[in-house]
């Protein structure tokens, strides 16, 4: 993080770690490997067969009318009843963009000296588009918001955050009064983690690369925690700045916290009737909705 000094308390200078599971370290990976080669196999052996029956009925001799014969058998799957097209993804489909040159220009078919010369190419792009202007705006914008959320925490009591950043996923981790807590929003949807504890699986963590691009990797034990809120971007709140953000993921997890506790004045509901002059249907300290009496 950004922007200037701030409370070590509150929050710390490091990205989210970019996780893969390593399957080597999950129970169950072998066993998951073989199903799938299985079906992998059947499916072959059944297209196999799909794509002979096509062939004799056509009889054809063109290669273009046997290209098209081909793909449309393979890629054209409509309902029985209406004609309509069938899009489940259980039927084999053509590329959907034109990347890498739909599928010709694969990094499967470079040679190891071309792939590494097309990733230094990419990698120095990335540096080029941070060097100019537009990278350099950005770059600044970055900074005067993290600065602003370094600031909004420092004036927090009982909030930090360890991390936070991302787009797809945007995570963040730290605490609140307390309890440990992990955020998390991809395409369009959010949920959180709280009290985060070892799950006793291990995962690798992408730790850097050489000169050479040799990638090194860090194994250490995943941790999970209760999922106390979800939702969508639309909700109430959710914001679109890092203190913006903060501050939504701090509230949702206090206001849980409250609503955890809270005895719901069950043995003054009477009382607080009498003086309302009305049924008591929501806690008034914290907010839940109260079952039927």
């Amino acid at each position: 993080m950004t922007g200037g000094p701030m409370p070590p308390s509150n929050t710390v200078d490091q990205e989210p770690e970019l996780e893969m599971t390593d399957s080597a370290e999950i129970s169950g990976a072998v066993e998951y490997r073989q199903r799938i080669e299985r079906a992998r196999s059947g499916a072959r052996s059944r297209y196999r067969e799909h794509l002979a029956a096509v062939f004799d009925q056509h009889g054809v001799a063109e290669p273009g009318e046997l290209a098209d014969a081909t793909l449309d058998a393979l890629t054209v799957w409509r309902y029985i009843d209406s004609g309509e097209l069938c899009i489940c993804s259980c039927h084999p489909r053509l590329p959907e963009s034109d990347l890498h040159d739909y599928g010709f220009d694969c990094v499967c078919t470079r040679t190891p000296e071309a792939r590494r010369r097309a990733f230094n190419q990419w990698r120095n792009s990335i540096a080029e588009f941070w060097r100019s202007p537009e990278g350099q705006r950005i770059t600044a914008a970055e900074q005067a918001a993290d600065a602003e959320l370094a600031g909004w925490l420092a004036q927090q009591q009982g909030a930090s955050v360890h991390s936070h950043g991302g787009l797809a996923p945007e995570q963040w981790r730290g605490d609140v009064d307390g309890h440990s807590f992990y955020f998390r929003g991809r395409h369009d949807e959010w949920h959180i983690e709280l009290d985060l504890r070892p799950t006793g699986r291990f995962v690798r963590a992408m730790a850097g690369t050489d000169h050479d691009d040799t990638v090194h990797y860090q194994v250490h034990e995943s941790v999970e925690g209760d999922v106390i809120a979800s939702g969508t971007t639309d909700t109430e709140g959710y914001g679109t700045t890092p203190v913006e953000r903060a501050q939504f993921i701090v509230d949702t997890i206090r206001i849980h916290l409250v609503r955890r506790a809270c005895t719901h004045h069950r043995d003054h509901l009477a009382s607080i009737e009498a003086i309302l002059g009305t049924g008591a249907h929501w806690c008034p300290t914290c907010g839940t909705r109260l079952p039927a009496r």
